[in-house]
């Protein structure tokens, strides 16, 4: 077993402890979002970085130096500029698990950024300035296959200790259990034995060669399934039309599902393109002519996400969802062209997928960084939407551009709390201040003590016309918010506030009943008005059987005509041992007899 590879990952274990340990006692690096993440990034970087340049032929010690230390610059900024683009106060990124910050989004392009870079700059060649796709096609492979079998064996280590655990848990030895749920043996536990299945990987390399062989082949006789289908739905489409793919809402998804599975399984069947031809003569040919059937769903792909971006602007993940269209259009385009040689099957599989790794890490890089972050162009993209009229106030994603969209969505938020140029400038002011004051991002409500009277007042439709809420309602419903009143709180919300005498003293009640979202719940909410001049919350009023949409439209319809007014009760209450009792009658539209 490689001792290098122990360690590491044994440093490895430590630092990310560290991380975690410094998150729990509030110390730098986890109250500076931005060292934090860079320093994250670096140890979950480099050492996986260690390990896929381990034992590769041909890679000299000062290139492979040259490599691990390019990574560790690399995805150190990349890590900073993650953490300074959250901009999230310490206060609310902070987990109660303590857990490590960080996009899961990021990270995972990110890894792929490592994965796809490493094998192209450990096979550079810079003398022929090329690169050798049999090379890369061995060490990417290697790489997928150790880090996967890595991945699952530390699993099992965990199955078993977990086990183990709770064998001798079972009989009253508890210390195992308790060692293993801490931390300080969690972390780097994992960190080594990580480095060890990685090692046993690498000594038994023979046996997952065997195992990727076996898979390649089976998977190669897949393809011409998948391209059968393919061909029938592009020779269909003219008869059948779009309408019904795109009433799925995820036409592009499905799309470019089928390109990915279609570029993998052609890949699996050509390899690394020095075997021998995978299918009969007539096959391959006819394979190849099925392959131009997906130029036709990348450029049904094209036109569903550009009739989304049109009528929706751009969104976070429609950025990414280009990003992978323009790669999936370069599989497609490329091994197309293999059409003009007859002497080799999809010969130009080699030379397309470096030049799409290319293009790929290229991107990834500038989507990860300030140059085309997809928050910043989402962001300005809605903005620009918002700002021109496309969106109403009730339509803004206020949540995202708090919670996901980073610094650019604050910044957002911000100026639309300063007000802008817009027919709804109040109503989207109060939302953009009360979302900025939220420290809790499912509690919709919070933040709304931040807000002034006046755009409090904005969430209420006052009933009968031409009433006024007054103040001390507002302050009541703002200052000591029950979980009935916080509906009409939350940034969503609009609430009807009927002002009517439920009690017959001359002084109008309020009750409120939540407009828009449309109410889940039949119950509106009544404050009573006090001969002070104050409000109070009064209780509930049991509006059941306004639940149905229909009913509930009735409801608002009467109120706002005039029609809804208060009756006294048919039977007075009962007062029994001090408890007030109502009574409660049943209706009979024909009779109560049995």
């Amino acid at each position: 077993m490689n001792r290098w590879l122990l360690l590491v990952g044994t440093v490895q274990g430590w630092v990310l402890w560290a991380l975690w340990k410094a998150r729990e006692l509030s110390v730098w690096p986890s109250n500076d979002i931005a060292a934090e993440r860079a320093l994250l990034y670096m140890a979950l970087a480099m050492p996986l970085a260690f390990y896929l340049t381990q034992s590769v032929e041909s890679l000299s010690r000062k290139r492979r130096r040259n490599i691990l230390i390019s990574i560790g610059i690399v995805f150190a900024l990349l890590g900073a500029y993650s953490g300074w683009a959250e901009n999230a106060p310490h206060e609310i990124w902070r987990s109660a698990w303590r857990l490590f910050s960080g996009r899961p989004s990021d990270l995972f392009a990110a890894a792929i950024l490592g994965f796809v870079a490493i094998p192209l700059c450990v096979h550079f060649n810079f003398t022929a300035r090329r690169w050798s796709y049999h090379a890369l096609f061995e060490t990417s492979w290697r790489n997928a296959l150790l880090t996967g079998s890595s991945a699952a064996l530390t699993g099992v280590f965990w199955i078993v200790l977990f086990a183990g655990a709770m064998l001798m848990k079972s009989i009253g030895i508890n210390f195992i259990f308790n060692l293993i749920e801490k931390p300080i043996f969690a972390i780097p536990a994992t960190g080594i034995a990580f480095a060890a299945a990685f090692a046993l990987g690498l000594a038994r390399f023979g046996m997952i060669v065997t195992l990727r062989r076996f898979w390649l082949s089976i998977s190669s006789w897949l393809l011409p399934l998948l391209l059968a289908f393919s061909a029938m739905w592009a020779i269909a489409l003219p008869f059948t039309g779009l309408e019904l793919l795109f009433k799925t809402h995820n036409a592009g998804f499905v799309l470019l599902w089928f390109i990915a599975l279609s570029v993998n399984f052609a890949n699996a069947a050509y390899q690394d393109g020095t075997g021998e031809q995978p299918y009969a003569h007539w096959l391959g040919r006819l394979l190849e002519y099925a392959w131009l059937s997906l130029l036709v769903l990348a450029g049904v792909a094209w036109w569903a996400m550009q009739q989304r971006i049109a009528q929706y602007g751009w969104t976070e993940d429609r950025v990414w969802g280009i990003f992978v269209l323009v790669l999936a259009t370069l599989y497609t385009v490329g091994y197309s062209y293999s059409l003009r040689l007859r002497h080799a099957w999809l010969a130009h599989i080699g030379t397309t997928n470096i030049a799409t790794a290319l293009v790929m890490c290229a991107g990834l890089a500038l989507l990860l960084s300030p140059l085309a972050d997809a928050r910043r162009i989402a962001v300005i993209s809605q903005m620009s939407r918002i700002t021109s009229g496309a969106v109403e106030a009730d339509k803004i994603d206020y949540a995202y551009l708090r919670w996901q969209a980073g610094r650019y969505g604050q910044d957002a938020l911000k100026n639309l709390s300063a007000g802008i140029d817009h027919k709804d400038r109040d109503i989207i002011a109060a939302k953009a201040k009360q979302t900025l004051a939220q420290e809790n991002r499912y509690a919709t409500a919070d933040g709304a003590k931040a807000l002034t009277t006046e755009q409090l007042r904005l969430r209420f439709r006052v009933l009968p016309k031409g009433s006024v809420l007054d103040e001390s309602l507002l302050k009541a419903i703002q200052n000591k918010p029950r979980w009935e009143t916080k509906r009409c709180l939350a940034i969503d919300a609009q609430c009807i506030a009927w002002m009517i005498d439920l009690n017959g003293d001359g002084l109008k009640e309020a009750l409120l009943i939540a407009e828009k979202p449309e109410w889940q719940f039949g119950n509106a909410v009544f404050f009573r008005h006090l001969p002070n001049g104050q409000f109070q919350y009064g209780g509930t009023i049991n509006l059941q059987f306004g639940t149905n949409k229909v009913q509930r439209e009735n409801i608002i319809s009467d109120i706002e005509s005039g029609r809804a007014k208060t009756i006294p009760p048919q039977y007075n209450d009962l007062e029994i041992g001090g408890r007030r009792i109502s009574v409660a009658e049943t209706q009979c539209e024909n009779g109560c007899e049995d």
